[in-house]
């Protein structure tokens, strides 16, 4: 599947793809990347964060409403999750992203550290499908 402009962008299997051509079409959507870190290691994080974790989630789904959350996660491999998360947020600067991060409720509870850096979109592949008749939508 292509969209619109998707002609316009350099075949890297082609002999003539250059470095200049691909640097040029990067899509430079500037976003910030916002870390969430635990204070201090815990034995059970999801114990730790409970008395805080609805606040963070009715957070993340404003956030998500206003169109300011674009991907958040768990920053986990499988079942090993020190209680950390990454989010990726729009904003119109640094600061107002930092401004944003610093009313997320785990962080205000002092429960984790949020830091918030640039992080520019350029590539990659989204895979969304709609299965309308099982009422499914998955995201690859």
């Amino acid at each position: 599947m292509t969209t619109a402009g998707d002609e316009n962008l350099p075949d890297p299997a082609e002999d003539s793809f250059s470095l200049e051509d691909h640097l040029r079409r990067l899509r430079q959507v500037q976003l910030y990347m916002m870390h969430m870190d635990m204070v201090h290691p815990v034995d059970s994080p999801m114990e730790y964060l409970a008395p805080n974790l609805r606040e963070h989630i009715l957070w993340l789904k404003e956030q998500e409403e206003n169109g300011v959350l674009f991907l958040s996660g768990a920053n986990a491999a499988g079942e090993d999750w020190d209680g950390s998360g990454t989010a990726i947020i729009r904003a119109s600067s640094l600061e107002a992203a930092a401004a944003i991060s610093d009313t997320e409720p785990f962080h205000r509870a002092g429960l984790r550290v949020n830091t918030v850096h640039g992080w520019q979109l350029n590539e990659g592949t989204i895979r969304l499908s709609f299965s309308l008749f099982a009422d499914t939508i998955s995201l690859d």
